[in-house]
């Protein structure tokens, strides 16, 4: 009997220190509803903030219709592919090999490890710019990573003055 006792008092001791460290925002939370009118709210009052955009991506994700070699136009871009445009994107893929091969902090990002997906004749939803985080680094491999970071839309022109790229990714993350 005195262990129920100890176990009902520390619960009891547990949710009152609970209830005594609710923040005022907390606190509203658990007022009934019925008993809150919208005249009772004061304009202090933090509005809540919309939530943050995060995708979980693959490359089939950034795919098109567009015809070989054609000319790139934005208004073939599905309204789901500009949906991700600014938005916490993660996608896995490899890192396109270059004559650097360790202390990447910016890379070419492709869906796999040949390397056609980059440059003259490639597709140009294949392969997204990659800028890490500032002071992050990583090291080139033929394994597949995954990156996470803020995704855009924007053009990269190759010095043959057509678009080599759309997408980019900075203040990135190898996971």
């Amino acid at each position: 009997m005195k262990n129920k006792f100890t176990v009902i008092l520390l619960f009891a001791a547990s949710g009152m220190s609970w209830f005594g460290n609710q923040t005022p925002v907390e606190a509203q939370q658990i007022t009934p509803a019925s008993s809150v009118t919208p005249k009772q709210t004061s304009p202090s009052q933090p509005k809540p903030l919309p939530a943050k955009k995060k995708f979980d991506l693959t490359f089939d994700d950034l795919k098109f219709e567009m015809e070989k070699g054609s000319s790139f136009n934005r208004q073939l871009l599905t309204p789901k592919i500009n949906g991700y445009h600014n938005s916490t994107v993660k996608l896995r893929g490899y890192i396109r090999p270059s004559f650097t091969q360790s202390g990447l902090s910016k890379f070419v990002f492709v869906r796999d490890n040949k390397e056609c997906c980059f440059g003259p004749g490639a597709a140009i939803f294949d392969c997204v710019l990659v800028r890490l985080e500032a002071g992050l680094e990583t090291e080139f491999t033929v394994r597949p990573i995954s990156i996470e970071g803020k995704f855009s839309l924007k053009e990269y022109k190759g010095p043959d003055g057509n678009v080599w790229s759309i997408y980019r990714m900075t203040d990135a993350k190898v996971k």
